[in-house]
C-alpha cells in the first residue's frame, strides 16, 4: 500500500500542483508559497529518490523488528503511516478539490482500519503503547521528511559540473 501511495505522489502530485498553483496561492499565501516553491527546484527524479528512501526505512525497520521480535518500531511506523493518510484526506477536504494523493489514501486508510482492528482484537498492545508508538512514529517520519527535503534543497542548490 505505501509503494502504490507513493506511486500516486510521485506520477500525479507534481503535475497538480503545477496547475493548482494560482488557486493555491489565492486561498493559502504562505503555506503554499513555500510548499510549492519546493517543488518548483525538484525533480520527479528527486522526489521518487525520497519516496525510495521512506520505502528503504519501512522495509529495513520491518524487517528489523521482525528479527528482533520487537513489534513497537512497526507499530510506530504503522501508526504514522496511518496518520500521514488522514492528512492527505484533510488536504482534499481543506482545499475542496481532489487531491491526486486521495485515491490511495482511502484505499490505504481502508487497510490501516483492518490491521488496527486486527490488532485491536489481539489485544498486542495497550492503549498507552499505541499513543507513545503513534508520537514516536509521527515525529521519526516528520523528521526524517524533514531532513530529506532539506537535502533535496542542497542538492538542488549546488553547482553541476
Amino acid at each position: 500500500m505505501f509503494v502504490l501511495h507513493e506511486a500516486e505522489e510521485i506520477l500525479f502530485l507534481p503535475s497538480w500542483l503545477h496547475r493548482h498553483r494560482g488557486r493555491l496561492l489565492n486561498r493559502f499565501p504562505r503555506g503554499s508559497s513555500r510548499l510549492l516553491s519546493f517543488f518548483d527546484g525538484i525533480s520527479r527524479t528527486t522526489f521518487a529518490g525520497i519516496a525510495a528512501e521512506e520505502l528503504v526505512l519501512v522495509l529495513g525497520v520491518a524487517a528489523w523488528a521482525s528479527w528482533a521480535d520487537v513489534c513497537y518500531p512497526w507499530l510506530a511506523l504503522f501508526l504514522a503511516f496511518g496518520v500521514h493518510l488522514v492528512v492527505h484526506l484533510l488536504q482534499g477536504l481543506l482545499i475542496r478539490s481532489y487531491v491526486p494523493v486521495v485515491a490511495s489514501s482511502l484505499i490505504g486508510l481502508l487497510y490501516c482500519g483492518w490491521g488496527l482492528r486486527t490488532l485491536l482484537e489481539r489485544g498486542l498492545f495497550s492503549l498507552r503503547e499505541y499513543l507513545l508508538c503513534g508520537v514516536a512514529g509521527c515525529i521519526v517520519a516528520a523528521v526524517n521528511l524533514w531532513t530529506m527535503h532539506a537535502l533535496a534543497a542542497t542538492l538542488r542548490r549546488r553547482p553541476r559540473n
